[in-house]
């Protein structure tokens, strides 16, 4: 993800992350060594809260969402049939 966020940088493109590891500052000390820059919430229930107002039942789930808060692709992996595509297409569609 981090690479995906540096790569879009100059273009019309946000991350959300949705964590939910048991403790807050363990969270914290991993998203700092792993070069999270994005905004994150934090739910420590991962069966409730957030994830479950999204629908997530694995992790890591990617969602794209379009400029006008339609969700246009869901999955596990950024590495899934259609990400790259529909991603490219998101991005195209807000210049």
């Amino acid at each position: 993800m981090a690479e995906l966020v540096k790569l879009h940088a100059d273009k019309k493109f946000n991350v959300i992350g949705i964590n939910t590891d048991s403790d807050l500052a363990d969270y914290k000390k991993k998203a700092h060594d792993s070069d999270v820059t994005w905004r994150n919430a934090w739910s420590a229930n991962p069966s409730g809260g957030v994830p479950s107002v999204f629908g997530i039942q694995a992790f890591p789930t990617v969602i794209l969402v379009d400029k006008t808060g339609v969700a246009r692709w869901q999955g596990n992996f950024m590495g899934e049939d259609g990400f790259a595509e529909t991603l490219e297409t998101l991005l195209a569609e807000t210049k």
